[in-house]
């Protein structure tokens, strides 16, 4: 792992657990898309860039989650560059906690002080204050309220978590997502795309997405058609979540009850706004009820 990988004039990719893009800029400065879970990460992204007598000038992050931005801290200190984000992503960037306190509700619990949900802070600026020659950004959200994607000259789509490989859906088929109706909706705008390169974080780098875009569709429209089949004729939201963690074989531990929870009630808001269930409480729970 850790392969530099060309896909372009001006655009690299460190091929690592959660891939990281490069672009070249006037001078040996580069911009970076992302910068992976950790200090660590960040330490073999900077070797890469002295190896190549580069300096970071610039990251974008695609958003806030820690294993998106583990990297920035190290790298800002060590080159003071500066970072963009959407706007809502990047309040989260600044102030991580943000982050599980979302998940949690409140604030987090010391089970959600782990470094795959709270990164340490960095300056992060809205990405509309950019202007880098080359780049663009477009609106990518579902996964993540301010998710983006980034575009280089060079025709080459970095996509952050807007999908996902066909092998990662295989092992983790419940995935984070803020907003399931517009994941499903980015999912069809990708589809009408024709970038010469894309580049999810977690998985390999395509030319030809449309079967990997539909294995991501079609993964939550089952999830869907099986939380509705689960509700029959009325449900609490804790016994569903319960049946669906057996059903899919997911251990919920203090992280996955709440990052599975945010999916699964995000389904449950898309089928309230599409007059499918209606949703109230009993005994102290949410109820949920077919219509």
């Amino acid at each position: 792992m850790n392969e530099l990988v060309k896909l372009g004039e001006k655009t690299y990719v460190i091929k690592s657990p959660v891939n990281v893009g490069i672009y070249i800029l006037a001078n040996n400065n580069v911009c970076l898309i992302d910068t992976g879970n950790s200090k660590d990460s960040a330490k073999i992204i900077a070797k890469i860039l002295e190896e190549h007598n580069w300096h970071l000038q610039y990251i974008i992050n695609t958003h806030s989650h820690a294993d998106h931005i583990g990297g920035n801290k190290y790298l800002q200190d060590k080159y003071n560059c500066r970072i963009f984000a959407s706007l809502i992503e990047s309040y989260f960037i600044n102030e991580p906690i943000l982050e599980p306190s979302l998940l949690y509700g409140s604030v987090p619990p010391k089970d959600l002080h782990t470094h795959l949900l709270l990164a340490k802070p960095s300056v992060c600026e809205n990405i509309e204050n950019m202007d880098i020659d080359g780049i663009k950004a477009i609106n990518l959200e579902g996964h993540a309220k301010g998710l983006i994607g980034i575009v280089t000259s060079d025709n080459v789509c970095f996509v952050g978590d807007a999908y996902t490989s066909s092998k990662i859906l295989n092992k983790y088929a419940i995935q984070y997502t803020f907003d399931v109706a517009k994941f499903l909706s980015t999912l069809n705008y990708l589809k009408t795309t024709s970038y010469k390169y894309y580049v999810p974080s977690h998985g390999e780098i395509e030319s030809d997405i449309q079967s990997t875009i539909d294995a991501n569709y079609n993964n939550m429209l089952e999830i869907e058609n099986n939380v509705i089949n689960l509700i029959g004729v009325g449900i609490k939201y804790t016994d569903l979540l319960n049946k669906l963690a057996v059903s899919y074989h997911i251990n919920l531990n203090m992280m996955q009850l709440y990052v599975v929870g945010t999916t699964i009630k995000s389904i449950l808001t898309k089928l309230e706004s599409e007059g499918k269930i209606e949703l109230s409480t009993q005994d102290g729970d949410l109820f949920i009820k077919i219509i």
